[in-house]
């Protein structure tokens, strides 16, 4: 009986280390559809509130900054991965290693977000009041049933 119990959570952690293996290995064709993604939206939102041609250079430098950040920090995934899985593949599970991975992540993650609000800061300071007001309307309607289910 202990021994199914033992080949059940080594199958079980040999799956999971797999799935997390190959959807760390999948993330680089990703970061790539969603800078797209977000650029087309981006863009949208400058033709929508008439940006100037110097307000786009500010939009287009902050969304740089953004997509290097996130990117540096999507370089740092395929090692990680191979870190968790070696650390699952031990004998036994350094939970103090695996601790201290989730904490370089959420400071990773901690730097990106600081790069994303200082980035978001320039671009509302190059933006007129008028076109501020525009685009958090234009915000509003569109995310009308997220907003409202966030109230």
């Amino acid at each position: 009986m202990t021994k199914r119990i033992l080949i059940g959570a080594a199958a079980l952690g040999l799956v999971l280390a797999a799935g997390a293996a190959y959807a760390m290995g999948r993330h680089g064709h990703g970061v790539k559809m969603m800078e797209n993604m977000i650029s087309s939206r981006i863009d949208d939102a400058a033709d929508f509130i008439e940006a100037t041609p110097e307000q786009r250079q500010v939009i287009d430098a902050a969304k740089a900054e953004i997509f290097k950040a996130v990117e540096a920090r999507a370089a740092d995934r395929q090692a990680h991965a191979g870190e968790v899985l070696s650390l699952l593949s031990a004998p036994n599970v350094d939970v103090g290693r695996l601790n201290a991975l989730v904490d370089q992540k959420a400071e990773d993650m901690k730097t990106v977000g600081h790069t994303i609000v200082a980035q978001i800061a320039r671009v509302h300071d190059a933006l007129t009041p008028a076109q501020r007001q525009k685009l958090i309307d234009h915000i509003k309607k569109k995310h009308a049933r997220a907003l409202q289910n966030a109230e």
